[in-house]
């Protein structure tokens, strides 16, 4: 049979030639069998899927020939030939998705069979791959039955072979035979385990006996036996009962406990414990002949899987056992190579001193990884032994018996020629690592190492606070009055003489260090500089300061330079110090003084010049490229960074670097190159912050021209390249024009224009072209007028392609250019200017606000720079100007960019006054007008602004006719209502006090107003009092205060609304000061905090928070005594105080202004009132998002115990209705107020919360109504991403809610109440799917069982494919 052929083909054929004697037919026939069977497997699945016909080329096995061809495939494992045998394990593999369970399961008993007939050892490999293959592929639905097949018999297996005698020879026949099998079963266990552990009742039922007889395997002789049951053991942990786990802890602890430990110290504990208790016997154990090393080793991955199982008893055990081998008296030992005895030790009973000290190496080094594991997995349980545990990770990070630091001698107080002497003994251990006798059999680095990756751990669980890792001090050797914090304590060991380790402890100090950078940002601790508070002051304040400037700063930089001046080898170091001083760079005082400065810029010169050096060239020929790169980044961010003096920066990079810096541009490289032009772009600014001299800024300018240029006028060129040349132009001709000759700027300009021609640097050319009009509109000395037309006509063609963001960029280019041109020149092309102002008329719409205010910016700044186009513009773009008025869309940017068009338009002589004013009065009347409230304030604003810019003469004649036509009783109410906000708005600008009997007429008609039956009328009344009491506070503001004192109902709302309209816009204007009337406001907001009314309350709560953020001196401490005060009238005040507080903070008052108040703010969440504690959860929640410094100190103590509580309080109450009986559930908004706390603290504040304690309470939101479990579903997500390991320990107790949610009835809905239903399941589903790639969400067997059952379920199949194919 041919191998290609498409043809059917004939199995008895095949099963023939596989019995040939000829090795090469039978690898031959079960390649083509192999190949048939595909097929077989694949026309099955299509048939499947499809409901297709059988292919007549395909025809289905019988089961007589399944069976002969299982016969075949089995027997063609016992083939004298390797490559048929490797041929016939892959066919097994085909084999079992093809054939029935019947044959699956014969299989599975045949393979089984011969791997544990001890006669077959020859091929127990083979059969054990085979039956390895059958675990990994067999189809899911026949997992419980292969593993009620093979589980009794792997088990026997096992217990059958096992050998736990120490005395017996490894090296017999029988025994070897045995642990082969035992081996083999072990691996076949592990795998089954892993695919069907969950799942499978088969295997669920034989736990126990596989429990007990894996543990008995780390009793055996043979340390490979030993390893692989501990790792039969923590798969099985994954999927074994709580109950089960724990007995399986406690076993193994029970054990180890019986060790005395290692060490002088371990020593000493044998001895007291022999004389104490000299009977005590291994033999009550059935672990009696397992060594601690095993056991220490299985604890620790059981730990690593499950750790997060665990209680607190079972922490508690563990670590003191753990600490007993890796005591810090015996790493500061330095007797610690002694000769003494070990008899005593039980753990080392019997081995060689060799032999010992790989077993205590190890032993250390599977205690540190344990404590990794609990610190990752299990931080609130280990919180109580932390200390502990990095005071031995400290003392082990050091621990090298065979070589001397020196510690004792690096004090501060050394002079300069013992620094010297030093850094020159450290290059020379670098250089001489190589040479030493005893470095291959030095293992002692992998104990530090692992010393070191529990500190990283400890790192990793304090980011969100990790200020006692700076703070906490710890003895630095036992007995030893010198002390250090985990921080110096790593700087320290920068000295490292290991790569890996040395690599390893930078790292874990960068990551130290940024996320302590990152804390800063938060508020969570103060990095304390020059500019900052004084520590006296921060101390004061209650704030956890750290201080970098004193002397951690100088020694980082110090440790981090012997890495970089390593004459050999040390790249990763290299990297690794590179990275910590660009970290460095984040903080306050950034790398130090001018001579840190200079030190490093003479390292990195190093760098950057090590393909010239012929002696260094063969040792960095690797990795020279990307250490240059990461040199050139750390250049970058010193100069980008603003932490540093600029004239430090400066003086040290022209001499040093600037040469090498323009070199780099040459590189072949394209990322070095990139990352060099990014460096040239930081340098003109630089120069200007520097205070550069002229001639320093010409000598600049040259070198920068010479680097840049060539890159820029190239063509075939990367991406990247081109657009950092575009951007170090753009630096260089905005910042060093006035040093570069007219050529030199000339050709720039020339190059910049070719390029924006150019599709691919399109966009970035533009970007270029804005930089360069911004520094030209500012200077004198660069002329743009030679480029203009061109690039404006270039911009032009541009604002017609359909791109959005290119036609942005074109906008904002234009508008930024036409400002620097003169007012008249002869070079221009006026035409130019129509065609530009009416491709900008034609995409003024309110279809995309952006763009539209884009575009009449462009069209403001063209008529400033070019009055002469005044006519154009009204041409052009007032028409779409006046149709975009009296959108109900229009706000924000686009409504500021038309109000001062329209102005700029009246001030240049474009349009008159009085025509524009009748055009805007006419959007009215037009058919398209639709009267809303936004459309007539949008129009209102136009008119007032343009009568602002209109003569005095004009403006008391507008505003008295204006005043005229406003008649509270007219049907006319849109009118009236425009008419109303005009006056307003114009008083707002101009003090009407200065007009003749103005403000006197405005006051009555405002007054009359409110009389009005008409509700917007009276609105517009208030809104327009409010806003022209800003212009005139005196006339206004008495007035307004006046009649408060006497109203009541609707009016005092008004009147309150009028007072808080003139608080927020005298907030918004320039240099506001309103100390003067506050004695006058006071009072009748004090008077109103209790008012029966909420919507005056409402208003009052406004005004209080807006006065706060003006003078918060003078408003907090009242607001503070309404808080506390206890009068009948308590719980609205409270509610007042409350909604002013949330104000105030939403109106970015001052947070160290408010911050003292809060303590008593925050009492107002233990009111008994649900309306206060709405509120207060209300005002919580805008602290945690706008100001989150205000509250992270004290919301453990404050705010989370009554968060707990109110996210599951439960007040539901029925109502009858006669009919039918309605369910109000009072507490439902504060449970929404209090899950939104929670969630925004996760984004704002993490470190301020205790995830593990609200687990239950987002368990039981998960079950709640389905507007909370749609806020619980997005936190899950959240803390899927941040905070993993929770979520997993908690998984099981979200099973019941996510069942209930994903089984959700549909019943009798339709439309969209059934499409909400379906969205609901779906999310619920994203939940479940997002557990699920937990790492570690196996040990939760409860959720497993559940996912397994739902994406099993044939009716969520169409939702599960939708949610995965989002």
């Amino acid at each position: 049979m041919s191998r290609g052929s498409n043809s059917a083909p004939n199995y008895n054929d095949l099963l023939k030639k596989t019995e040939h004697y000829d090795k090469d037919e039978r690898y031959m026939a079960i390649s083509d069998l192999c190949e048939a069977l595909k097929r077989n497997a694949a026309h099955a699945n299509s048939e499947n899927n499809n409901n297709a016909a059988a292919s007549s080329s395909t025809p289905q096995i019988d089961s007589q020939t399944e069976r002969r061809i299982c016969s075949a495939v089995l027997s063609l494992l016992d083939d004298s030939s390797n490559d048929v045998q490797t041929v016939a394990v892959k066919t097994l593999g085909v084999l079992l998705m093809t054939v029935q369970e019947e044959q699956v399961n014969e299989i599975a008993d045949r393979i089984c069979g011969l791997m544990l007939d001890p006669s077959k050892s020859a091929l127990r490999d083979v059969y054990a791959i085979g039956l390895k293959t059958l675990v990994e592929t067999v189809p899911d639905s026949m997992g419980n039955a292969v593993s009620h097949h093979l589980i009794g018999r792997l088990i026997d297996g096992v217990h059958t072979n096992s050998n736990t005698s120490p005395s017996s020879s490894p090296s017999s026949g029988d025994d070897k035979n045995s642990e082969e099998i035992v081996l083999a079963c072990l691996n076949v266990l592990t795998d089954l385990l892993t695919r069907f552990g969950s799942s499978s009742n088969s295997i669920t039922m034989q736990h126990e006996p596989l429990l007990n007889v894996s543990l008995l395997q780390l009793g055996s002789p043979r340390p490979i036996v030993r390893k692989r049951a501990g790792t039969t053991i923590s798969v099985l942990a994954t999927v074994m009962s709580d109950s089960l786990l724990h007995r399986l802890v406690e076993r193994l602890l029970d054990q180890i406990d019986l060790a005395s430990g290692i060490g002088k110290s371990g020593k000493k504990r044998a001895r007291i414990a022999h004389k104490t208790d000299g009977s005590k016997s291994l033999a009550s154990s059935d672990l009696r002949s397992a060594d601690t090393r095993s056991l220490i080793r299985t604890m620790c991955t059981v730990s690593g899987t499950v750790g997060h199982r665990l209680n607190q008893g079972h922490i508690d055990r563990i670590v003191p056992i753990f600490l007993r081998f890796c005591d810090p008296a015996d790493a500061d030992d330095e007797d610690y190579d002694s000769d003494e005895p070990m008899d005593t030790d039980d753990v080392m009973a019997g081995m060689g001193e060799e032999a010992a000290a790989a077993m205590q190496i190890e032993l250390r080094e599977s205690c540190f990884a344990g404590f990794e594991s609990f610190v990752l997995r299990c931080p609130a349980l280990i919180r109580p032994h932390l200390d502990q545990i990095v005071y031995s990770a400290l003392a082990y990070m050091r621990f090298d018996p065979n070589y001397t630091y020196d510690d004792d001698d690096d004090d501060a107080e050394d002079d300069e020629e013992e620094e010297e002497e030093m850094e020159e003994e450290e290059e020379d251990e670098y250089s001489t690592e190589d040479d030493m006798s005893d470095e291959d059999d030095d293992n002692n680095w992998k104990v530090r190492r692992s010393a070191i990756r529990t500190l990283t751990a400890v790192v990793e669980a304090t980011k969100h606070d990790p200020s006692k890792l700076w703070i906490d001090e710890f003895a630095w050797r036992q007995n030893s009055e010198k002390k250090t914090t985990v921080a110096g304590a790593l700087v320290n060991r920068f000295k490292e003489r290991e790569e890996n380790c040395r690599v390893d402890i930078i790292e874990c100090f960068t990551r130290l260090l940024s996320y302590t950078v990152s804390a800063s940002s938060a508020g969570v601790l103060v990095l304390a500089s020059c500019t900052s508070m004084d520590d006296d002051a921060l101390a004061a304040s209650g704030a956890v300061v750290v201080d970098l400037r004193s002397n951690v700063s100088s020694a980082i930089v110090k440790a981090t330079e012997k890495q970089l001046s390593a004459k050999k080898g040390g790249e990763r170091s290299k990297s690794s110090a590179i990275a910590l001083l660009s970290t460095l760079c984040l903080a306050p005082g950034g790398i130090g003084s001018s001579e840190q400065i200079t030190s490093v810029f003479r390292h990195v010169k190093t760098i950057l010049n090590a393909d010239d050096d012929a002696n260094t060239r063969r040792h960095t020929a690797v990795n020279s490229k990307s250490l240059k790169l990461e040199a050139l980044c750390l250049v970058r961010i010193m100069l980008s960074c603003k932490k540093h003096d600029a004239s430090d920066i400066k003086s040290a990079l022209l001499p040093i670097l600037l040469s090498d810096i323009c070199k780099c541009v040459q590189e072949d490289w394209y990322k070095v190159i990139s990352e060099a032009l990014r460096v040239l772009m930081e340098i003109p600014g630089l120069l200007v912050l520097g205070s550069a001299t002229k001639a320093e800024k010409d000598e600049v300018a040259t070198s920068l021209y010479d680097a840049i240029e060539p890159r820029l006028s190239e063509h075939d060129l990367d991406q990247e390249i081109k657009e950092c040349a575009l951007s170090a132009s753009a630096s260089l001709v905005s910042v060093l024009h006035a040093s570069l000759s007219p050529d030199q700027k000339n050709r720039i300009l020339t190059l910049l224009l070719d390029r924006l021609k150019n599709d691919t640097t399109r966009i970035a050319a533009i970007k270029t072209l804005s930089k360069v009009g911004r520094a030209a509109k500012s200077s004198e000395d660069l002329d743009l007028t030679s480029v203009m037309n061109e690039a404006l006509e270039q911009l032009a063609l541009l604002l017609r392609q359909q791109s959005r963001s290119l036609k942005q960029s074109a906008l904002e280019c234009i508008d930024t250019l036409v400002l620097c041109l003169p007012e008249s020149d002869i070079d221009m092309d006026e035409g130019l200017f129509d065609s530009v102002l009416k491709d900008l008329g034609e995409i003024i719409a309110d279809t995309d606000l952006h763009i539209c205010h884009l575009s009449l910016s462009a069209s403001n700044s063209i008529l400033k720079a070019r009055p002469s186009t005044g006519a154009l513009v009204k041409g052009h773009v007032l028409p779409a100007s006046l149709e975009l008025s009296k959108s109900a869309l229009l706000q924000d940017p686009a409504l500021t960019s038309l109000l001062n068009l329209l102005e700029q338009m009246v001030a240049s002589g474009a349009i008159g006054f009085d025509e524009l004013h009748k055009l805007l009065e006419a959007q009215m009347a037009g058919d398209g007008f639709k009267g809303s409230k936004q459309v007539i304030s949008n129009l209102a604003q136009c008119i007032a602004t343009i009568a602002v810019t209109s003569p005095s003469a004009k403006q008391e004649k507008f505003m008295k006719s204006t005043i005229s036509a406003i008649k509270p009783s007219s049907t006319d109410v849109a009118a009236t209502q425009l008419n109303l906000l005009v006056s307003g708005n114009f008083g707002r600008k101009v003090d009407v006090s200065k007009m003749k009997g103005v403000a006197q007429s405005m006051q009555k008609i405002y007054f009359e107003s409110f009389d009005s039956s008409n509700e917007d009328i009276k609105h517009a009344a208030a809104l327009a009092l409010g806003r022209a009491s800003v212009g005139a506070i005196d006339p206004f503001l008495p007035a307004l205060l006046s009649a408060l004192e006497g109203s009541s109902g609707k009016k005092q709302y008004l009147l309150f609304s009028s007072l808080r309209e003139f608080i927020h816009c005298y907030r918004e204007t320039e240099g506001s000061d309103l100390s003067s009337s506050v004695p006058m406001l006071l009072p009748p907001l004090e008077m109103n905090c209790g008012n029966e009314e909420e919507g005056v309350r409402a208003m009052v709560a406004e005004c209080f928070g807006a006065l706060a953020c003006l003078e918060p001196k003078a408003i907090l401490p009242v607001l503070q005594k309404l808080a506390t005060d206890d009068s009948d009238k308590k719980v609205h005040i409270h509610w007042t105080v409350g909604n002013a507080v949330k104000f105030a903070i939403g109106g970015q008052i001052n947070p160290t202004e408010l911050a003292p108040f809060m303590p008593t703010f925050l009492e107002l969440l233990k009111e008994d009132d649900l309306a206060v504690k709405n509120v207060a959860l209300l005002m919580v929640y805008s602290a945690v998002h706008h100001a989150p410094q205000l509250v992270v100190g004290i919301m453990k103590e404050q705010v989370l115990p009554q968060l707990y509580e109110l996210a599951q309080l439960n007040m539901e109450r029925k109502i009858d209705l006669g009919p039918f009986k309605h369910t109000v559930d009072d507490a439902l908004p504060l449970r929404k107020a209090a899950l939104s706390v929670f969630s925004t603290c996760l984004d704002k504040c993490p470190s301020s919360l205790d995830i593990p304690a609200f687990m239950p309470v987002l368990a039981k939101a998960l079950a709640d109504v389905e507007d909370i479990q749609l806020q619980s579903h997005q936190i899950v997500h959240t803390l899927c991403a941040q905070h993993p390991i929770p979520l997993v320990q908690a998984a099981d107790s979200f099973v019941a809610a996510l069942e209930k949610t994903v089984n959700k009835k549909k019943g009798q809905k339709t439309g969209t109440e059934l499409e909400r239903v379906y969205e609901w399941i779906k999310s619920g589903l994203r939940v479940m799917l997002a557990i699920s790639k937990l790492d570690g969400i196996i040990g939760a067997r409860k959720f497993c069982d559940f996912a397994d059952r739902i994406k099993k379920s044939k009716p969520h199949a169409p939702f599960l494919a939708q949610v995965e194919n989002e």
